[in-house]
């Protein structure tokens, strides 16, 4: 039988941390900034819960996105921060909603309205090929599938990969017509 045993620890004041052993540049395979799903348990939501409940508890773990889905598990859509802003709510009480009565539901982007990356091609890019496509498209966050196999792989998030880089990452969301339109009167 071998013999192991336990060190002292009077001499170890640093901790490891992934990012000080990742040379991560804009040239690194964009799967080093994947959450993958095999690997990570998504963050789900249910689609009936409070709008206003959604909220605090995304505040409260600093979670930015979540991913909806109704009473058997089915996915329905995403559900980001910003979508349960105030002014998403009054948006919402405009149209006839009462605020207290609003649910996640009313409120997510619905999995029809989504554009996400496919898993085989997000393979073959790197870290700037995605942030081009998450500029080109304004998106905080996108959904990565494996389309052969209709399931939500994971996801790409532009925060990580700031977090990551150890740079702002600058992502705009692309102006609706009628704000251009709007803007274009004031000319």
């Amino acid at each position: 039988m071998k013999q192991f045993g336990l060190y002292d620890a009077d001499r170890v004041d640093q901790l490891a941390h992934p990012e000080n052993f990742d040379q991560l540049n804009g040239d690194s395979p964009a799967m080093v900034v994947f959450t993958d799903f095999k690997v990570h348990e998504p963050m789900v939501i249910d689609a009936t819960t409070s709008a206003l409940e959604a909220e605090n508890m995304m505040k409260r773990s600093h979670v930015r996105l979540k991913l909806v889905v109704d009473e058997y598990g089915s996915f329905l859509g995403v559900v980001a921060l910003e979508d349960l802003s105030d002014s998403e709510m009054i948006k919402k009480v405009a149209d006839g909603y009462n605020r207290e009565e609003l649910q996640v539901n009313d409120m997510m982007r619905k999995r029809q309205d989504l554009k996400v990356f496919d898993f085989r091609e997000l393979e073959l890019m790197t870290v700037s090929d995605v942030l081009d496509v998450l500029r080109q498209y304004g998106h905080q966050h996108c959904l990565v599938v494996e389309r052969s196999h209709h399931q939500i792989r994971g996801v790409i998030s532009a925060s990580d990969i700031a977090r990551k880089l150890k740079m702002d990452v600058s992502i705009q969301r692309p102006p609706k017509f009628a704000e251009l339109y709007l803007s274009s009167l004031h000319r």
